[in-house]
C-alpha cells in the first residue's frame, strides 16, 4: 500500500470506533513507519477538532453564549425581519435594505475570519457564488450582508426534487457541473475556498447553485495565512498531512472536495461514467485529477450533452 492509501485506511478505522495505537499501527509498515509515527497524530487531531465543531455547531445555542450579541430591530440600514439559522459561530437573519428595497442575508459573527470572508467575496462576482453586499460594526456585533438564497443547503434539501423531468442522475451533474464552474472562477482569481461540502453548496428553489462560506479560504489573493481546518470527511490527502505546504493550498484540493460530493449524492446505480469523474476528481495523487475544474465541468456537460441535455 502506499503512504495516502494507508492514512485513509487509518481514517476509515478511527471514524469505525476502533481503539488505535498509532504506534502499533505505524509498525505495520516498517517503509512509513517513521513517517507515519509524525503525519497520524496530526491526523488523528484533525479528526477530533472536526468531530468537535460538528459537535458544537449541532448542541451550542448562541443564547447561551456569554458574548454572543443581543440582536437589536435594526442593524445600519437593515432592518432585521427573521432569524434564518444558528451555529456555534454565527447566527444569521433575513434583513431587508430599504434603500435597496431588496432582503438579504446578514451574518453576525463572533469570530475575526469574519472580516477574512469579507475580503474573499469582495473579489467574487459569480452567478454560482453567493454574492456580497456589505459589512460592518455596529457597537459589539460584526456582521456581513449576501443574497438571501431561497432555498437550502444541498445536505438538507430534497435536491432531485428541484429538477422536474431529470433524472437523479442528471439532478446530481447539474448541481455539481454549477459548484465546479463557480469555484473553477474563484480558482482563476487566485481563492481557492477549503472547505467543499453539500453544507457550503446553496441551492435555489430554480435548482440554481450558490457556493457559500468562504472564511477558510486561501490562494495567492486570499488573506494571507489561512486558518488551519475544513471538514475531514472532504479534505483531500496532501492537506491531512501538511496544511499549508503549496500541494495543500493548490486549486486540486477543491477538487477532491468537490469529487467527494459528487460521489455522496450519486448511488451505486449512477451512471458509471459519472462515478468515474467524481473518482477521478478524487485520486489520491492530484497529478491524476482532473488538470482542472473546468476540465471536471466540461467531462460533466459532455455527459448531459449525452443525455439530450
Amino acid at each position: 500500500m502506499k503512504l495516502p492509501d494507508i492514512i485513509d485506511l487509518f481514517i476509515q478505522s478511527v471514524r469505525a470506533g476502533e481503539d488505535i495505537s498509532i504506534n502499533a499501527f505505524a509498525a505495520r509498515w516498517p517503509k512509513y513507519e517513521s513517517k507515519l509515527k509524525d503525519i497520524l497524530p496530526i491526523t488523528l487531531m484533525l479528526e477530533d477538532v472536526h468531530i468537535a465543531e460538528s459537535a458544537k455547531t449541532e448542541t451550542i445555542n448562541p443564547d447561551e453564549v456569554d458574548d454572543f450579541p443581543e440582536i437589536p430591530e435594526r442593524i445600519g440600514k437593515y432592518q432585521v425581519i427573521r432569524e434564518i439559522g444558528r451555529g456555534g459561530m454565527s447566527a444569521v437573519y433575513e434583513v431587508l435594505d430599504a434603500k435597496a428595497n431588496r432582503p438579504a442575508a446578514l451574518k453576525v459573527h463572533l469570530m475575526p475570519q469574519a472580516i477574512r470572508e469579507v475580503d474573499v467575496l469582495k473579489k467574487l462576482h459569480h452567478e454560482n457564488i453567493i454574492a456580497f453586499y456589505d459589512s460592518g460594526k455596529q457597537d459589539n456585533i460584526v456582521y456581513t450582508v449576501m443574497e438571501l438564497v431561497d432555498g437550502a443547503s444541498l445536505d438538507k434539501t430534497n435536491w432531485k426534487k428541484l429538477f422536474p423531468g431529470k433524472t437523479a442522475d442528471q439532478a446530481a451533474a447539474l448541481i455539481i457541473l454549477q459548484a465546479a464552474r463557480g469555484l473553477a472562477y474563484a480558482h482563476s482569481h487566485g481563492i481557492i475556498h477549503r472547505d467543499v461540502k453539500p453544507a457550503n453548496i446553496l441551492l435555489t428553489k430554480s435548482g440554481s447553485v450558490r457556493l457559500s462560506d468562504f472564511d477558510l479560504a486561501g490562494g495567492e489573493n486570499a488573506p494571507d495565512n489561512p486558518p488551519d481546518g475544513g471538514t475531514m470527511k472532504y479534505m483531500a490527502p496532501e492537506r491531512l498531512i501538511a496544511q499549508q505546504t503549496p500541494d495543500a493550498l493548490s486549486p486540486k484540493t477543491d477538487q477532491f472536495s468537490l469529487g467527494k460530493t459528487f460521489l455522496d449524492i450519486l448511488n451505486k446505480k449512477s451512471s458509471p461514467d459519472l462515478i468515474a469523474i467524481a473518482k477521478k476528481a478524487m485520486s489520491r495523487i492530484p497529478a491524476n485529477r482532473f488538470e482542472s475544474l473546468d476540465e471536471m465541468a466540461d467531462a460533466i456537460e459532455d455527459w448531459l450533452k449525452k443525455q439530450g441535455e
